[in-house]
């Protein structure tokens, strides 16, 4: 049985647009004007107070451009200074003018967000199996490679 209410995903594509229109109006605010940061806040709170009420979950790339705290758009040199800290493991430092609130993040080598893992397709997926098995084989025939040498 399927669906008999099919408003259901216009209803999502109008969210998805206002969403973006904000995100993008936040933008274009700051852009215009770098003082009028109080603007910028207005359509970046709105946006997410609408993505909480919709339960739509908002791309990690938005959430990093803002401000938990105070929901500021987090430009660098405009609304945020960012640094690149080699303590324990290297990992990037945003802090938030407006509210001195700081992020973490960590810069690994090879590391991909799970959301960009997830929109890769099966295909790519499986050939990364792929390789991940015939490096352990390699890996294995090298070991018995390296014993006989040693054995002999």
């Amino acid at each position: 049985m399927g669906r008999k209410d099919k408003k259901v995903p216009t209803e999502k594509q109008e969210a998805c647009h206002k969403l973006n229109f904000l995100h993008q109006a936040s933008h274009a605010v700051l852009a215009i004007n770098p003082e009028n940061v109080e603007m910028s806040r207005f359509y970046a709170s709105t946006m997410k107070e609408i993505a909480l009420k919709l339960v739509y979950k908002l791309d990690p790339s938005i959430k990093r451009t803002t401000c938990k705290h105070c929901h500021a758009l987090l430009v660098p040199g405009v609304t945020a200074t960012v640094r690149v800290r080699r303590k324990r493991e290297k990992h990037i430092v945003v802090t938030c003018v407006g509210c001195k609130t700081m992020r973490r993040y960590l810069c690994r080598v090879g590391h991909v967000l799970w959301s960009e893992q997830a929109s890769g397709n099966k295909q790519n997926n499986n050939e990364g199996k792929n390789t991940t098995e015939e490096n352990v084989t390699t890996e294995k025939e090298q070991e018995k490679s390296s014993k006989k040498s040693s054995s002999k």
